[in-house]
């Protein structure tokens, strides 16, 4: 439940930022806390009022953020290879994330925004796992070199 919560608070506050700075270069000093040119934008606008937009996206920020937390559980809490955890966790969060981001109002509901949000997220996640890979296999060597060191003496 903890977890929950914690991706719940952590997912609005990125989302928070990233509607921040977007609203800053885009919006000449209004605030939106989605593109109000999106699909889903135009939708919301036409049937709720500002504040319900607030609310709605909110709980979308928040549902991505009890994603990403819980798709870390692939890793941690699995049996399964390194290889399979990740094509798991890839495809899990490619599936749900996406339309998690259409609804948002991140990418627009059409063949160029699927083509450009799937770019977008192999580019992200690809360097995203370089960096854990690395990190990992940096911790893995630093343990092995202190096993060895205390085999020497």
């Amino acid at each position: 439940m903890k977890r929950l919560y914690e991706g719940f608070k952590t997912g609005i506050f990125i989302g928070i930022i990233i509607s921040l700075i977007f609203s800053f270069i885009v919006s000449e000093g209004t605030y939106y806390p989605m593109n109000p040119h999106s699909l889903m934008g135009e939708i919301y606008a036409q049937n709720l009022d500002d504040l319900q937009i607030f609310i709605v996206v909110l709980a979308i920020w928040g549902m991505i953020g009890i994603l990403f937390s819980l798709g870390d559980m692939i890793f941690s809490h699995t049996d399964m290879s390194v290889t399979m955890s990740t094509v798991t966790h890839f495809s899990l969060m490619l599936l749900v994330f996406f339309p998690l981001a259409i609804l948002a109002g991140w990418f627009p509901f059409t063949a160029e925004g699927l083509v450009t949000f799937i770019t977008l997220f192999v580019i992200i996640y690809t360097v995203i796992w370089l960096i854990a890979r690395t990190r990992h296999k940096t911790l893995v060597d630093d343990i092995n070199e202190k096993l060895n060191k205390g085999k020497e003496k």
